[in-house]
């Protein structure tokens, strides 16, 4: 049930996803509605005796068409076979067509007459219609309702459901990724944001003025020279510029929003400074001398990942240049 409810979240939030949701809907549905009318005809009833076979066609109209299918079962003395079998009544006075689905080759008399019962049935203008048991040469005809094994609407549904999964999928796919992104970048960016809030603050500026020219100046650096991070402390000040909420609120819904811890610290920072009046110097300080080191610590464990990477296409380097130093003298051989 909670994955329900996410999913449904992620239809709501993300408009392309609902988009395509809605078209898949409206599709699926089109083609249920078409493939129900295909289906729709007139059909009387069938009589059956006490063992459920049946032995006559009550119609259901005389002005209309409708089509019977059968399942024929003509037993011998000596063998049993089976064949389909599609009675077509058509409105009276209308010319009839019979269609007899066989198998195996059968002898022509039985095929003979059983085709001219076939046509006699579909002939008839009666409104009861009994089917015969036996042909002329004693051959017994037992004759049953054909069962249709169409799995079309079982599968319509399942078809839906997979591709519903697969939109949402890639939509959380996507969202995680740009989350995934946005991280790195918060942490990338946050040690100069910080040391130049810091300096602002330090200089007598308040919050508000500190982060409008922060942003200011990552807008003058323009969108090449900045990331992420940069860009999205553009965005939030310039929603936020009539000031009705605190830049500090407005910094901690951010950090909320990725969850990224070393920008929950700093937000913490400046709630409790605009809250309870701390010193947000210091703090701010030993934040920003704790998320350079950090930074440096990244960058040398990235390097390393290099190194690591670099080290399988370096192997086959040298196997390729063992190779092509052994050949000439493994040719002479």
């Amino acid at each position: 049930m909670d994955k329900i409810k996410k999913y449904i979240s992620i239809i709501r939030n993300d408009p392309e996803t609902e988009k395509r949701v809605y078209l898949i809907t409206l599709i699926t549905a089109m083609f249920i509605l078409a493939l129900a009318f295909s289906r729709t005809e007139t059909s009387g009833k069938y009589i059956l005796d006490d063992s459920g076979n049946v032995v006559g066609i009550h119609r259901g109209s005389m002005t209309s068409s409708e089509q019977y299918n059968l399942d024929l079962t003509i037993r011998t003395e000596d063998s049993e076979s089976s064949r389909s079998v599609s009675i077509n009544k058509r409105a009276a006075g209308n010319e009839q067509t019979a269609q007899l689905t066989t198998g195996e080759n059968r002898e022509l008399e039985r095929e003979a007459e059983l085709s001219g019962i076939i046509t006699d049935i579909e002939l008839s203008d009666r409104r009861n219609i009994n089917l015969p048991d036996k042909l002329s040469d004693g051959t017994r005809l037992i004759w049953s309702v054909k069962r249709h094994k169409d799995s079309s609407f079982l599968l319509i549904p399942i078809t839906y459901l997979f591709l519903i999964f697969l939109i949402v999928r890639n939509s959380m796919d996507k969202t995680e990724a740009e989350n995934k992104d946005m991280r790195k970048a918060i942490i990338r960016g946050l040690p100069r944001f910080t040391n130049q809030l810091l300096l602002m603050l330090n200089a007598g500026m308040i919050l508000n003025d500190s982060f409008e020219r922060i942003s200011t100046g990552y807008r003058m650096m323009g969108e090449d020279k900045i990331g992420l991070f940069e860009n999205e402390i553009i965005m939030l000040a310039q929603r936020n510029a009539d000031h009705r909420i605190s830049t500090a609120t407005v910094i901690s819904e951010f950090a909320c929003t990725y969850n990224v811890k070393e920008l929950i610290r700093i937000a913490t920072i400046l709630t409790e400074n605009e809250k309870r009046g701390s010193n947000v110097i210091d703090n701010l300080s030993r934040e920003s001398s704790y998320l350079w080191d950090e930074r440096k610590i990244r960058a040398r464990e990235n390097g390393k990942l290099i190194d690591t990477r670099m080290s399988y296409p370096l192997g086959i380097l040298l196997v390729l240049l063992i190779v092509i130093t052994m050949a000439p003298a493994l040719l002479n051989m």
